[in-house]
């Protein structure tokens, strides 16, 4: 009785390191994406270089080309009663940070509700994300790789936009 204690004691010390070393590197790692995205974008220009209407609704866009071949766009558009953004911070190519905002906000009004979604990539996979305020997440169904798919088809459609 007391090795089989043992071993559950041993089993659950050995789990919990683990689970805390991958806590602590995906900690390590969305610090990491936050303080460049963060530096990034100070020095972008804010500004719209594009409005397109591929999904049926006018959509702003701004395309920042930093240094070191990085790269942040933000796509911003409002339908119905709801404001809508996409960032997208890409180095050398890959994507390692994506936020998706959708905020219940009718006109002449304040944010009644708000959601975002904040998505750290390392080598191509989602390792971690964040969320904030009901949305999407919450739904069962909803699967957070989509942000791939998300983004291969923004960059699509920026290849359409007439220079």
């Amino acid at each position: 009785m007391k090795n089989v204690l043992f071993i559950l004691i041993m089993t659950f010390g050995i789990l919990s390191c683990n689970a805390q070393n991958q806590r602590e590197k995906e900690e390590k790692i969305r610090t990491e994406i936050n303080a460049e995205f963060d530096k990034s974008v100070s020095e972008c220009n804010a500004g719209i270089d594009s409005v397109t209407d591929f999904n049926g609704k006018n959509e702003f866009w701004n395309i920042c080309d930093l240094k070191n071949d990085k790269r942040i766009i933000t796509i911003e558009s409002y339908k119905g009663n709801t404001y809508y953004q996409e960032i997208y911070f890409v180095k050398k190519g890959d994507l390692v940070y994506a936020k998706e905002t959708e905020n219940y906000m009718p006109k002449n009004h304040f944010t009644q509700m708000a959601w975002n979604c904040e998505f750290y990539v390392e080598k191509r996979e989602l390792i971690a994300l964040m969320s904030l305020g009901h949305g999407k997440t919450e739904d069962d169904n909803w699967n957070p790789e989509i942000i791939f798919e998300m983004y291969k088809n923004r960059i699509t459609q920026l290849k359409k936009i007439k220079k």
